[in-house]
């Protein structure tokens, strides 16, 4: 498999015309690219969506992803979404709306299976390279509705979520507003992150707190 990824890199003609082979093949559907930026060049794409309703929206995935059964939805303008090379991404939804938003996926990310990201309010969702996401999983930066206190102002804004490098989320746990975490940690199934971790945690409950601290992971059985 290495020896096949150094191959494409060498030769991008080649892999351009293989995985535009495969997206045409695969039954891929795209609605609203006019006035705004998709890049899948050198991608693997099978039964994925994209629907953009807005303008001066950017899309960019990179050489040897693959997707799965993907969805992006943009309703605004502005906004922007990075998909870094090699990674596999299986059932992610991603829902944007409003304006300037970005969601930003690293480099050799891995996610198993169903997972959405929605991103509102000109809000951030970044997560780092080497990140391995099982399924049944939600991030969202906002509420989606708002909420305003007796004197009738708002006190529920969006808040962009920062997920660093080499962390491992269980399956069905919940990322909201303002969750940070730091590089090589793991959040255990079920849990529920609202606020902000730093590097080499183990996360877990409702709300998500520090079980163990100092740890490293690897997907290897050792």
């Amino acid at each position: 498999m290495q020896s096949l990824k150094k191959f494409f890199k060498s030769h991008p003609v080649i892999l351009n015309l293989l995985s535009l082979f495969y997206r045409i093949i695969l039954i891929n559907r795209k609605k609203g690219g006019k006035q705004n930026h998709i890049v899948c060049r050198g991608t693997f794409l099978k039964g994925c969506k994209i629907e953009i309703y807005g303008k001066h929206n950017e899309i960019i995935i990179s050489p040897l992803a693959k997707l799965n059964h993907c969805h992006i939805f943009i309703n605004g303008n502005y906004n922007h979404i990075t998909i870094g090379t090699e990674c596999i991404i299986n059932k992610l939804e991603i829902w944007i709306e409003d304006t300037e938003n970005r969601v930003e996926i690293g480099d050799n990310c891995w996610i198993t299976g169903k997972t959405h990201l929605a991103v509102t309010e000109g809000t951030q969702l970044q997560i780092g390279s080497k990140c391995l996401l099982s399924e049944d999983i939600v991030m969202r930066t906002g509420d989606s509705h708002s909420i305003f206190n007796s004197e009738g102002k708002r006190i529920n804004p969006a808040k962009s979520i920062i997920i660093a490098s080499h962390v491992w989320i269980g399956n069905k746990t919940i990322l909201l507003k303002g969750s940070c975490v730091g590089d090589n940690s793991i959040i255990g199934t079920g849990s529920i992150v609202t606020k902000a971790f730093g590097e080499g945690v183990l996360l877990a409950g409702v709300p998500a707190k520090p079980i163990k601290e100092k740890v490293y992971w690897s997907s290897e059985r050792i």
